[in-house]
């Protein structure tokens, strides 16, 4: 009982953590078909620290490696 619930209090801080973060960020606005290489990547990645989508990208990345692996230890068969 314990494990599954400090299961979900993991499980609720992480969609917390992503919530917030998809939340700070300035959505850009406008038409993007006119972009080219040099705005795509400072639209990606900021001009500074505090803009771009390196965080999420980075958090996204995290959340795939997570399920990945929880694919594969379900996968796993049990040896008895």
């Amino acid at each position: 009982m314990r494990r599954g619930v400090w299961t979900a209090i993991g499980a609720a801080l992480l969609a917390l953590i992503i919530a917030f973060t998809i939340l700070q960020i300035d959505w850009p606005e406008g038409d993007m078909d006119e972009l080219g290489n040099e705005e795509v990547a400072e639209t990606m990645f900021g001009a500074s620290d505090d803009t771009g989508y390196g965080l999420v990208l980075f958090l996204i990345g995290v959340l795939l490696l997570v399920a990945l692996l929880g694919g594969v230890f379900l996968a796993k068969e049990e040896r008895e």
